[in-house]
């Protein structure tokens, strides 16, 4: 029984890696320069350009820190609503047996598991807002270089 539970939770665990590798991959992906016209574009931006631009999506880059944390918090949403359902299961059954069916003893329990949940549903939001940001910024901030230097020519 418990070789069986052991191997489900690697199995659990082996998913969750493979997720937040997969999620690093799309992240970094847009920012390959395997197309020509994308390596020529990027040749032709200054350091603090390519540093600005990096910022989206390479390994270990402010964007994919912001995504990997968005990707737990989601994980942490599914973790805790089941937890609350697990509560809310044994509340129900350990009142049943007590004779008393109507009674909940885990009510502030559950309140507090509530609240939490939806605090970190807020972050998940949060922080993939944060990301969309974080690219629109990146990509408006480059366009009004573009075109101070364009003015200057």
């Amino acid at each position: 029984m418990s070789t069986s539970s052991s191997s489900s939770k690697n199995s659990v665990k082996l998913v969750k890696m493979g997720v937040f590798g997969a999620a690093a991959v799309i992240v970094a992906l847009p920012m390959s320069t395997t197309d020509g016209a994308k390596a020529d574009a990027q040749s032709n931006f200054d350091r603090e350009q390519t540093m600005l631009m990096n910022l989206k999506g390479k390994p270990n880059s402010s964007g994919f820190f912001i995504v990997m944390s968005s990707e737990k918090s989601k994980a942490i949403v599914s973790d805790l609503t089941k937890a609350l359902r697990q509560l809310e299961e044994v509340d129900k059954a350990y009142a049943k047996s007590r004779g008393t069916p109507d009674s909940r003893y885990l009510d502030a329990t559950k309140l507090k598991l509530i609240n939490v949940t939806k605090s970190a549903e807020k972050l998940h939001e949060e922080l993939w807002d944060t990301y969309q940001e974080l690219k629109r910024s990146i990509q408006n901030t480059l366009v009004l270089d573009e075109s101070r230097k364009a003015g200057k020519e």
